[in-house]
């Protein structure tokens, strides 16, 4: 009982709210061109392996992710009638409180752009036909990413992860390609371990799996507002049962739409170990969040682990300049201690994010999602942010729909390709987007997610240095 009050007053209990929950959302079935031992296992439906991974050790939720297209030798491949029967089979094994099954896709081929895994898509998203008929409920090209992001904002629960990402994949998210607003508003991790895709041991035995560190920081560089996931990519029977590394969300209870809301704001960490529970919090604020902040960063991490044999080797804070282009450097380290807590002194109108990355004494290692930041010198009033009744002269702009529902678009012609700043505020003055961006010269377009706004007035400004390019009001409906 001491031990239990002593929890109560730890510093990371601003964390209290969330529970930890662990699982997977990168798995196959027969479905598409998983379960390849389906004759021995017994097992090939959606509803077999849900139990099957509801069986595992450590494992709360559990989403499949069949691929989107058909191919012959591929058990046989993913049909329309089947995606459709496998959210059935998901909604029917889904088990709130107990157990989550989610049902998606994996978007994409890896010979011609990459794999992209997807959650709450208005349908099946393809591009082939079947004997004449489509197999697909919304056309989109293969390796057309930029429609593929757009036809996905349209979806308010919709998200994606990016699968064992590579250098050129996504129409070359990660290495040239202008930052995509769009894509942005969709993506919520990237794998940072993948596999073994087709392992069959189901004793938890498998080392670790291959490592995408480096994507993870591109992505992060290039301005992408993503998380870390621990992917399993399971072609066998063998869901939650090859590694013991784990994708762990925070979320209120084990629901679906808990754990999906969680996904959706970068709430998740991935580590190798399956019980480890990390708090982490800046300036009070939780994991994945993106704040505007008249101070200081003040980074709190404490970690909590059952098992007295993981102990904690290190601790390392990242941090680094979205959109920069600048691969995050390492801020502060803390050796053989299982908490760090530090300042990062800032200055108005500097940005940053901020992620730790934590060394078990056995080599497991953990990474979370990062917290970004936006200081401001005081507080933001309407006043300052919007000192007219209507937007600036300036015309080189094109801002729609207004009023809008789902998902702002915006077009500017810029004279010259520049850093700068978009802000989005709401009616009271308080920032509720901030992001840096590259404008290039001629027509630059934009989209920003607004689904999950309250509705009412919002004003959006477009800023270099104290130039206001955009200051434009919007209606959210």
């Amino acid at each position: 009982m001491k031990q239990f009050f002593f929890l109560l007053f730890l510093p990371w209990m601003t964390n209290a709210q969330y529970n930890f929950y662990y699982g997977n959302i990168h798995s196959h079935t027969e479905y598409s061109d998983g379960n390849k031992d389906s004759l021995s296992s017994g097992v090939s439906t959606p509803a077999g392996s849900y139990a099957y991974a509801k069986g595992s050790y450590h494992t709360d939720f559990w989403g499949i992710s069949e691929h989107n297209h058909y191919n012959a030798n591929n058990n046989p491949g993913m049909l329309l009638s089947r995606y459709a029967d496998g959210l059935s089979q998901a909604d029917n094994a889904n088990d709130n409180g107990t157990f989550v099954c989610l049902y998606g896709m994996e978007f994409g081929t890896i010979s011609q752009g990459g794999h992209v895994v997807t959650y709450g898509s208005p349908g099946l998203i393809g591009w082939e036909d079947i004997a004449g008929s489509a197999n697909y409920d919304i056309y989109c090209g293969l390796n057309d990413f930029t429609t593929y992001w757009n036809i996905l904002n349209t979806a308010p629960n919709c998200f994606s992860t990016l699968a064992h990402p590579n250098s050129g994949d996504y129409n070359n998210l990660l290495n040239g390609a202008p930052y995509s607003a769009a894509a942005d508003s969709n993506i919520v991790g990237t794998a940072i371990r993948s596999g073994s895709a087709f392992s069959t041991t189901v004793d938890y035995s498998d080392p670790p799996a291959s490592l995408y560190e480096t994507e993870y920081k591109k992505c992060l560089a290039r301005g992408y507002h993503v998380g870390p996931t621990i992917d399993h990519d399971n072609h066998y029977t063998t869901f939650g049962r090859t590694v013991q590394g784990r994708t762990v969300v925070l979320a209120s209870v084990l629901y679906r739409d808990s754990i999906i809301a969680a996904y959706k704001q970068r709430r998740f960490y991935a580590s190798d170990d399956w019980n480890t529970k990390v708090h982490y919090t800046l300036n009070g604020q939780h994991m994945g969040s993106i704040n505007t902040t008249k101070t200081n960063s003040s980074i709190s991490i404490a970690v909590e682990d059952v098992d007295m044999t993981d102990h904690v080797s290190n601790i390392e804070i990242y941090y680094g300049i979205p959109g920069s282009g600048i691969y995050p450097s390492i801020l502060i380290s803390n050796s053989n201690s299982d908490t760090i807590n530090y300042t990062h002194n800032t200055l108005a109108g500097e940005t940053y994010y901020y992620y730790a990355k934590i060394t078990q004494q056995d080599g497991d290692i953990i990474w979370t999602s990062p917290i970004w930041i936006n200081r401001i010198a005081t507080p933001v009033s309407v006043e300052e942010v919007f000192t007219s009744n209507n937007t600036s002269n300036n015309t080189n702009y094109t801002l729609y729909p207004n009023p809008v529902q789902d998902k702002l678009n915006v077009m500017y012609k810029s004279a010259k390709q520049s850093k700068a700043l978009v802000r989005i505020y709401n009616a009271a003055g308080r920032e509720v987007h901030f992001e840096n961006i590259t404008l290039y010269e001629g027509d630059n377009s934009f989209s920003y997610d607004v689904s999950c706004f309250a509705s009412g007035q919002y004003y959006y400004v477009l800023q270099i240095d104290h130039e206001r390019l955009i200051d434009a009001r919007f209606i959210k409906y």
